[in-house]
């Protein structure tokens, strides 16, 4: 209904052909079509937002005559509809917007709808592609690709698997512990942070074990927001410096990877910056490394 209020000619749902399948958008496809609005669906998407599928989607949208984009997913749908966007929008390839700031004008309106707890995508300023000719990951940055509105709404996220739960919820976990530990966290950062962590510790394993308590959920779709906000103003670390070179290399799912690695990057850290990973115990209530540990084997990760 929101959307529709905005009075857009058509909108562009980017999406993935699974989320699709199960008519996840149903809701949302429904209320559009009652607000008069026009929609195409973009359903292509693959894992790591591969740059020749934004292509593909780049020319769908323009042969559709669409003037903003919802994205309706995990992190891929997310980080491909924006590069979508911005890349419409300026009239520029994937690959000429990757960096800061490298689009004149702002993207078309981006609207969003998480149906994993991990990303954060729908309150973060950048967007991760991969390049199948490299085998890299390309990040684009800009403070305009925040979406305009997000809805968290977890009855979306009840049909998760355990496993894409663990992962996804690991991957928030990592962007609000590197959040904190970073050299560029401020006072709002740091609660955000470490709400993230609070909410993920406790509720993360029974959205693991009982995976349509909405409750359980609900905390997890909003300590994914809380974290994007922490991250997206504080930046990552070095889990994610590594997550994603075997993310573009070797296809490994990312919130995968995060958990991986997560443990050992706080192991280091607590030598360097002892202070800050103190406080980050004190959050989990246990020594941190210990705790993240314990919550990554809790949950059936290696």
């Amino acid at each position: 209904e929101a959307i529709s209020g905005f009075g857009h000619r058509k909108v562009l749902i980017v999406t993935d052909r699974v989320i699709a399948d199960m008519g996840l958008p149903a809701a949302l496809t429904g209320a559009l079509s009652a607000g008069g609005t026009a929609f195409a669906v973009f359903d292509a998407v693959t894992a790591d937002a591969p740059i020749p599928l934004i292509e593909k989607g780049i020319a769908f949208y323009r042969k559709q005559g669409c003037d903003a984009v919802v994205a309706f997913g995990g992190g891929s749908p997310m980080d491909a509809a924006k590069a979508i966007a911005l890349a419409v929008a300026n009239n520029k390839h994937p690959r000429q917007l990757a960096g800061y700031f490298k689009g004149l004008r702002a993207p078309v309106p981006i609207y969003a709808v998480p149906t994993t707890a991990g990303t954060g995508s729908e309150v973060t300023v950048a967007a991760v592609v991969s390049d199948p000719k490299t085998h890299r990951k390309l990040v684009i940055a800009d403070t305009r690709l925040v979406p305009q509105m997000a809805a968290l709404d977890p009855s979306l996220m009840t049909g998760l698997p355990p496993q894409v739960t663990a992962a996804t919820g690991m991957d928030a976990l990592t962007h609000a512990v590197e959040a904190f530990i970073g050299h560029w966290a401020t006072g709002y950062t740091d609660r955000m942070a470490l709400a993230a962590v609070g909410l993920i510790y406790a509720n993360l394993p029974v959205a693991y074990r009982k995976g349509r308590n909405l409750a359980a959920r609900e905390n997890m779709a909003v300590a994914a927001t809380y974290a994007g906000l922490a991250f997206t103003r504080a930046n990552v670390g070095y889990v994610h410096a590594i997550a994603h070179q075997l993310g573009g290399r070797y296809h490994t799912p990312h919130g995968l990877a995060n958990a991986i690695l997560l443990t050992h990057s706080i192991a280091f850290n607590a030598e360097t910056v002892p202070d800050e990973v103190g406080r980050l115990s004190a959050a989990f209530g246990a020594e941190a490394a210990g705790a993240v540990d314990a919550l990554r084997s809790g949950i059936g990760l290696p």
